[in-house]
């Protein structure tokens, strides 16, 4: 006998999402609600990885296997970013993200896992080659850092020593992005999923609004 959950129809949550989303952009834009606004951070990356892994079909053993290879790949990277300096160059995580392991919070890698998700399955989407998919992936994957960075400093989530982002951490997220999305497309993973999309602009919308609210703010 099979079991199947029926999930709700994923134009309501994304209304939801995007209620919640502008609560925390004006929630972050004022000192006196800034920090509490903040704590919530963590929690709402694994609310999205959860979002789209209950919309995500089909499942097989295969999927299990690769989403958690890029789940545990993403943080011992960045575990080694965090203590070398090698990879993105000197930085340090603060306490915005949640518990830490080896000074790396154990919520990066699901993160990276969700990140990869959602490029790979836009650009699954285009009609191009896989291998211009996977360009194509890598470089979104560095646009949306580029956007991101900002943000996560004026959030408090990471500090680059010196203050300055180097263009090495450019250079790793290709690289790194570069391997994961290779991994999905020569495994050939389907990545059917009526949330992504909307989940991916949704949470790219509110980096962007923050960029811009944090230029006068």
């Amino acid at each position: 006998m099979s079991f199947k959950i029926k999930m709700p129809d994923p134009g309501k949550v994304l209304v939801i999402l995007v209620i919640f989303y502008t609560v925390g952009i004006f929630g972050l834009t004022f000192p006196s609600t800034k920090s509490y606004i903040e704590i919530l951070t963590p929690y709402t990356l694994i609310m999205n990885l959860a979002l789209l892994m209950l919309y995500h079909t089909p499942w097989s053993a295969k999927h299990v296997v690769l989403y958690f290879i890029i789940a545990v790949a993403g943080f011992l990277v960045e575990v080694a970013g965090v203590y070398t300096g090698l990879v993105f160059g000197d930085y340090r995580y603060e306490q915005v993200l949640g518990a830490k392991l080896m000074d790396t919070p154990l919520i990066i890698g699901a993160n990276w896992l969700m990140l990869i998700y959602f490029v790979y399955h836009l650009v699954s989407r285009t009609g191009i080659s896989r291998w211009m998919q996977v360009i194509a992936g890598a470089l979104l994957m560095v646009a949306y850092d580029v956007i991101l960075e900002p943000v996560a400093i004026r959030m408090n989530m990471w500090e680059w020593q010196g203050g300055d982002i180097p263009f090495q951490n450019y250079t790793a997220w290709f690289i790194i992005s570069f391997v994961f999305l290779s991994m999905l497309h020569i495994f050939k993973v389907r990545a059917e999923n009526r949330i992504a999309s909307g989940l991916f602009a949704v949470q790219a919308g509110f980096i962007i609004s923050l960029n811009i609210i944090y230029r006068f703010v």
